[in-house]
């Protein structure tokens, strides 16, 4: 497998108050997948690696904004496309110490896919979130409709205190954490 050089990222969904926004509680998701986002794309490119922000700010139903983040990511010249979001459960009423954790989704977990995620997974789980591990699924629509290998990065649970407190001391922690694992892959790639 070759290096990453270029990579496209995007917060996945409409900004907070429009149709198909994401989910929000502790955390509003859409305000900080954005966050996120560009703390990752001046990382990477701090890094000497190409980076694109592929967030939709217009879409008009949630499948517009799916469509135009595919459209924006396949415009590119990139090895790998991200996306970032924050999870949801049923709204936890107090902190019990425990984070219910990071994930990364991806089709299958062959290639840089598996291998990326596996790594973005550990790093996220370096910041304190419990380590929920990568999943597959063929249900999701960015992991489907992008020409690149392609990832969705669930950082933690809105829903769930612990997690947000721990996520809002840490936000560049997080964005270092997913950067350091494409870095790291590159070591040995």
């Amino acid at each position: 497998m070759a290096k990453i050089k270029a990579v496209t990222v995007h917060g996945g969904h409409n900004p907070q108050g429009k149709i198909a926004c994401g989910a929000s509680d502790y955390i509003d998701e859409s305000r900080e997948d954005r966050i996120i986002t560009k703390k990752v794309i001046r990382l990477l490119k701090k890094n000497r690696i190409k980076a694109y922000n592929c967030t939709v700010n217009n879409g008009t139903s949630q499948t517009d904004v799916l469509r135009k983040i595919c459209a924006k990511c396949n415009s590119k010249t990139r090895d790998i496309d991200i996306s970032i979001h924050f999870n949801s459960a049923a709204h936890q009423k107090v902190q019990d110490g425990k984070t219910t954790g990071t994930e990364v989704w991806v089709k299958d977990t062959s290639g840089i896919k598996g291998d990326l995620s596996k790594r973005i997974c550990n790093q996220l789980s370096k910041v304190g979130f419990k380590n929920r591990g990568v999943k597959t699924t063929s249900g999701l629509w960015v992991l489907n409709k992008t020409a690149k290998p392609a990832l969705l990065i669930e950082v933690c649970f809105v829903s769930d205190p612990d997690d947000a407190k721990l996520y809002k001391k840490n936000r560049d922690a997080v964005a270092k954490a997913i950067v350091q694992a494409i870095l790291n892959y590159n070591k040995v790639h």
